[in-house]
């Protein structure tokens, strides 16, 4: 059974992983969180609760605002991986 649409936690997990380059089995050694757990997620077959993301922020803190809800506070440091990705080419030039 697929999660309803409107819950995006379990997207923006996947869409961290993939930014970060880790597969699901380095992701889920650095959180803690079993393998099969980040499967379920990314595959929206397991709603994500508090304590999936607070084991998420514990290694990247900055994540933690967008991944419950979607959105930024840039200069408090709460970032996303795409305001990471444009901050990087800003200053490479790319």
């Amino acid at each position: 059974m697929k999660l309803k649409k409107e819950f995006e936690p379990n997207k923006r997990i996947r869409t961290l992983r993939d930014y970060l380059g880790l597969g699901r089995g380095e992701f889920a050694e650095k959180t803690g969180l079993p393998k099969k757990t980040i499967e379920n997620l990314e595959q929206e077959n397991q709603k994500a609760y508090v304590w999936h993301i607070e084991e998420i922020v514990k290694i990247w803190p900055e994540y933690g605002y967008w991944l419950m809800t979607g959105k930024t506070i840039p200069e408090i440091g709460q970032i996303s991986p795409e305001i990471e990705e444009i901050r990087k080419n800003l200053s490479t030039g790319t």
